[in-house]
């Protein structure tokens, strides 16, 4: 369907939308209140709500109609998705930051900055890994939606303050506008990740850096191969700010085709015996967000086969980059197995979010202290 003919059905659609509104009360001409309900702590509200869900199953109906008209009309989602051009969908927390109080981008820059002495106090370096936003790489998308002057400054700032502490972190952005630059894609169209390919792209320079890096460590003594499956429907997760499923669908973003890889170790046997009697297998940490923790994108196989060597991954979804790392730290899998280095894959947008979690802040409180207290004691002893 063009875009054209869609916007013409859509007109067709608010006659509709005028039924449904009418139907819509038909339920409540029927209400009747059960006795003993009080209205003032919502026993009440609960109920006729209640009535309401039972006797008009169209309301569903409706949704799909309203984001329907919205996307095809007006080239909108609800919040939390900035529609693009030819279908392409974007975080809006690639396009504006989630609090106008300038200060969290620094706190958040401090934070990685005293997770890098942390593991440096423990023996344990970091490697940081930008993931450069959706937005950036695929800017060409975007159509008239820019993102404000903080975010489109984020990535160059976060690169900066790491080379500035020294900590470890590989400019990889190049890699990514290269791909694009000879039409791939290296996002996912409907979805705020990377596309498999583009996780494998983005994991071969940052292996070669990390090698290169670290060339003490053993890298290269395993072998890891790639599968890649037959192309299959993937709904992105921003198609979830546009539900027009299941009755409007042909008007809403077609959804992608992702081409599912899978990496395994060539020999399974040999790599389990190699962590079994301690070998350097599994002395690599990957921690980081969905862009790792989801199978679907391959990233950690993918970094396992450019590394030549096993590593285990401590990634969770939903959490951002900060909170998996903390609870890392916190784990008896860090006290007990001190790891020989941490790999951190850190999308850009996050440096823009508040860190909500009193937990974590809890631990970088606890970590200031240990670190100032470290400080003071070098300097007593070489006065």
């Amino acid at each position: 369907m063009t875009k054209t003919s869609a916007r013409i059905t859509a007109f067709l659609f608010i006659a509709l939308v005028l039924v449904l509104g009418v139907l819509s009360l038909r339920p409540l001409l029927g209400y009747q209140a059960e006795t003993g309900l009080s209205p003032v702590n919502g026993e009440l509200a609960r109920n006729l709500e209640s009535h309401y869900d039972d006797q008009f199953p169209a309301k569903d109906l409706g949704t799909n109609l309203w984001a329907a008209i919205n996307y095809t009309l007006f080239d909108e989602g609800r919040q939390g998705v900035v529609v693009g051009q030819d279908e392409w969908l974007f975080s809006d927390e690639e396009i504006y930051p989630a609090s106008r109080d300038g200060e969290v981008v620094d706190r958040n820059l401090g934070r990685v900055q005293r997770v890098a002495d942390y593991l440096l106090a423990e023996g344990v370096p970091l490697v940081v890994l930008v993931v450069p936003a959706k937005a950036r790489i695929h800017s060409d998308k975007l159509g008239s939606t820019q993102p404000e002057p903080v975010m489109m400054s984020l990535y160059d700032r976060f690169q900066q303050s790491l080379a500035t502490a020294g900590i470890p972190a590989p400019e990889l952005k190049p890699l990514l506008d290269q791909a694009t630059r000879h039409g791939e894609s290296v996002f996912l169209r409907t979805d705020t990740h990377w596309s498999p390919n583009g996780a494998n792209l983005y994991a071969e320079g940052a292996a070669e850096f990390i090698r290169d890096r670290f060339n003490g460590l053993s890298w290269g003594e395993q072998s890891f191969v790639t599968s890649i499956g037959q192309p299959v429907q993937h709904r992105g997760d921003l198609l979830n700010y546009i539900p027009v499923d299941p009755a409007f669908t042909d008007f809403g973003p077609a959804p992608d085709q992702l081409e599912p890889r899978t990496t395994r170790a060539q020999n399974d046997g040999q790599a389990n015996a190699s962590a079994l009697f301690g070998n350097d297998a599994t002395n690599t940490v990957l921690v980081g967000t969905s862009y790792s923790a989801n199978e679907q994108w391959d990233f950690p196989g993918a970094l396992r086969k450019h590394l030549g060597q096993d590593l285990i991954n401590v990634a969770e979804e939903g959490d951002g980059p900060i909170v998996p790392m903390i609870d890392y730290l916190n784990s008896s899998d860090f006290r007990d197995q001190p790891p020989q280095l941490v790999i951190w894959e850190f999308p850009e947008r996050y440096l823009a979010q508040p860190l909500e979690s009193e937990q974590a802040q809890a631990w970088f409180r606890r970590a200031d202290k240990t670190l100032t207290a470290q400080a003071d004691s070098r300097s007593e002893t070489n006065p």
